[in-house]
């Protein structure tokens, strides 16, 4: 149950001004009293007068605070606090004493007087007609703002989300919002569909309202861009569109056809049909394409002379190569752009070293990266050369100024200040999306070798693309593909059944190998106790692990197998409480 205080604003503890949040005393509620208020506001007058809504609550450190959901300014009314509210630095130019003198003055009508004939101001002295007319113009600002953040409340938009409509619109606001606040959703961090919907229809736009269909058109392709889709068929955008709105599919044609005129959405004619992209995933698109193909330039090396070194590689570090892994050196060697792919156990790894020993021997330059920090880790780890994850590489630097929001990030290596590299390897490309992938090619200089690692067949980006596999299936890159899986690797049962599954083979399960093992069993509590004995007894001696160190997967959050009961009984067993932990 929200409650109502009032009282004005005697003085700011703390203020952020990137978000508005502020720390703040209010005063005059009873003879004495004051109370610390905290909220997000957009912009904090000290002496104003405040009719707050929020809730108590209690600070573990500071006390009791009152955080404000809510407020409204309150012009003030007697000569006091006018006094009170002009010599609070609110009006630039007007400290206490001249605050005085014009309230002595004109008393009581002091507001009326500014606001309606601000020239007489200039009867005072110390004020110009000039500073006269500039007081009453920060005024008459303060008022519009005033004004506007009631408007928004009525539509039940924060104080947070108000002041960023309004630091944006100013006083077109009232204009935005009633002819399309579906504006809200393209212009403001912060503000998706169904926001600025729920906001359309408390002001009573219609369902079939052309801007709600357009945003809601835009709003389904970025849903889907959550999914790990660049695009989806006119069809299926139609389809998911129409039941987000809940109107007809007949109504989408025109609105889509006006949206690629505009350049909004960007249509493309495939095997499968027309498909809709936003615009700014088709240009990432379409631009990587083209800087992939600038780096895909022949580098003639005599292929006898690659066999030598191979030969030499092979001798220095004990290892013997099959013929596919040193056709990937010899490609490797002479492109630009080298894609070495292979699922597990193929001996990928292997091969990335024997590269990496090639073109240390001509004194290269090597930078070695991959998407994560576990990756970038083990990359380390088997190749005994430093591998950053990509962001690091790329210098990650924030948000440039501008930039709504979760939009992108900022990098200090690009195209204008390129990574000083003659060899990048980037390994588990599959976790590559199109806006990571995008980054890396723009730091990256023609002339550089590019070489791309990865199995297609693992899990996709969580980002939207599928770019590795994209690049292999394209046909147009030097790409290898290594099958042949090696004696340490086949004896793991998880990496064979792997491969039979990538065939489309079936897979053996007679619980007889040393890592493979289905254990079928149908009532929960029998399932518990099972998970229960593999964890506690029998797996740590079995892989030489820690019982907290084996992790279970379910397919669920809720239920009796669900992740959430899961856990209190595996913290019951393995984590019980006890005095002596925190």
């Amino acid at each position: 149950m929200s409650e109502t205080v009032t009282g004005y604003i005697d003085h700011v503890i703390f203020r952020n001004e990137d978000n508005g949040y502020t720390v703040m005393v209010l005063k005059g509620m009873e003879e004495g009293q004051e109370l610390t208020c905290v909220g997000t506001f957009p912009a904090i007058t000290q002496g104003v007068s405040i009719e707050a809504s929020g809730n108590y609550t209690t600070h573990p450190v500071y006390g009791k605070q009152f955080q404000i959901s809510s407020y409204v300014e309150k012009m003030p009314e007697d000569a006091l606090a006018v006094e009170r509210y002009l010599g609070s630095g609110a009006i630039k130019g007007i400290g206490a004493a001249l605050a005085a003198r014009i309230v002595r003055r004109f008393g009581d009508d002091t507001m009326r007087i500014v606001e309606e004939e601000p020239e007489r101001l200039a009867e005072i002295k110390g004020i110009s007609e000039k500073k006269a007319m500039e007081i009453a113009e920060q005024m008459t600002e303060k008022a519009d703002m005033r004004r506007a953040m009631i408007f928004l409340q009525k539509y039940g938009i924060s104080l947070n989300l108000g002041a960023k409509i309004y630091q944006k619109y100013g006083q077109s606001v009232y204009g935005v919002l009633q002819e399309n606040p579906y504006r809200l959703a393209e212009d403001i961090s912060g503000v998706g569909f169904r926001i600025a919907d729920d906001i359309a229809s408390r002001i009573g736009i219609h369902t079939d309202s052309d801007y709600r269909i357009r945003s809601g058109m835009l709003y389904t392709l970025l849903q889907a861009s959550g999914e790990g889709h660049i695009y989806l068929p006119k069809e299926e955008l139609f389809f998911r569109a129409s039941r987000l709105l809940g109107v007809d599919v007949s109504y989408m044609e025109k609105h889509l056809m006006d949206m690629v005129v505009e350049r909004k959405l960007i249509l493309k004619e495939t095997e499968e049909g027309t498909v809709v992209y936003p615009k700014r995933y088709y240009n990432l698109e379409l631009d990587s394409a083209r800087m992939l193909c600038e780096l895909n330039i022949l580098c003639p090396e005599d292929e006898y002379m690659i066999q030598k070194r191979i030969e030499r590689i092979e001798k220095e570090t004990g290892t013997k190569l099959d013929e596919m892994q040193k056709q990937a050196v010899i490609s490797a060697a002479q492109h630009g752009l080298f894609i070495l792919t292979g699922g597990p156990g193929t001996g990928k790894t292997t091969t990335i070293n024997a590269i990496i020993r090639y073109f240390e021997e001509e004194g290269a330059e090597l930078r070695l990266a991959a998407p994560t920090g576990r990756a970038a880790k083990r990359m380390t780890e088997a190749t005994g050369y430093e591998a950053q994850t990509i962001h690091r590489l790329l210098e990650l630097n924030g948000m440039p100024e501008g930039e709504q929001e979760g939009r992108a990030v900022h990098f200090d290596r690009n195209f204008e200040n390129p990574l000083e590299a003659d060899v990048i390897i980037i390994d588990e490309m599959s976790m590559v999306d199109i806006a990571l992938m995008h980054s890396l090619l723009l730091a990256i200089t023609a002339g550089t070798r590019l070489i791309l690692v990865g199995d297609e067949n693992q899990l996709p980006s969580v980002g939207p693309g599928n770019v590795l596999r994209d690049i292999i299936r394209s046909g147009c890159f030097s790409v290898v593909e290594l099958k042949k899986i090696f004696r340490q690797a086949s004896e793991s049962d998880i990496v064979v059944n792997a491969h039979k599954i990538n065939r489309g083979e079936q897979v053996t399960i007679n619980n007889k190998s040393r890592d493979f093992f289905f254990l079928k069993r149908y009532d929960a509590d029998i399932i518990i106790r099972v998970v229960i004995a593999l964890i506690q007894e029998k797996l740590p001696r079995y892989v030489d692990a820690k019982p907290y160190e084996i992790q279970v997967l379910t397919p669920m959050r809720k239920g009796l197998l669900g992740v959430e009961r899961l856990n209190q009984i595996l913290q019951r067993y393995l984590n019980p409480p006890d005095e002596k932990k925190k």
